[in-house]
């Protein structure tokens, strides 16, 4: 029982030990824009495009998952006064796998992907450039280890106009 416990616990005490070192794999590069097909005014909707480029031999857990299972891939808009969440995150549609680790089936990006945020722009923001406080929370796995559960806080510009407020 030990031996089995041990087999479990030491490729995390590793990856624990190595977790201020540089040699832990940047398995995903994040970068995030905001879209809008109209200029983005106070009360007006538009939408963050966060992009995933996963690194060849690894993946990453997406949005829905069973419970038990990985940990799911999370898009939060930290707390701000310039947008708000207006309506589901929706996006690339991801690989679902049978995954031998967990038993059951998972969902998972290997490659590039994007999740579509949308956000209501606050109606007493000043107009001008800010920056939206958004964090991505994922994990990142490949044939051989899983890397520790990350959270990646980007700042995404945006622009608001002069223009009359939208209804």
């Amino acid at each position: 029982m030990k031996a089995r416990l041990a087999l479990l616990v030491a490729p995390w005490i590793f990856a624990l030990a190595g977790a201020d070192t540089p040699d832990i794999p940047d398995a995903v590069h994040w970068s995030a824009a905001v879209k809008s097909a109209v200029a983005i005014t106070r009360g007006s909707t538009a939408t963050i495009d966060l992009s995933g480029e996963v690194q060849e031999g690894w993946h990453v857990y997406a949005l829905e998952q069973h419970s038990g299972g990985p940990t799911p891939l999370r898009i939060t808009l930290d707390a701000n006064t310039i947008v708000t969440a207006a309506g589901p995150t929706s996006g690339t549609a991801a690989e679902k796998v049978q995954d031998t680790h967990f038993g059951f089936e998972t969902q998972l990006y290997t490659h590039r992907f994007i999740v579509h945020l949308p956000v209501r722009v606050d109606r007493d923001l000043a107009a001008g450039k800010q920056l939206i406080p958004v964090s991505v929370r994922f994990q990142a796995c490949s044939d051989r280890e899983c890397l520790l559960p990350r959270t990646v806080h980007l700042s995404i510009p945006i622009d608001v106009t002069t223009a009359a407020t939208r209804n």
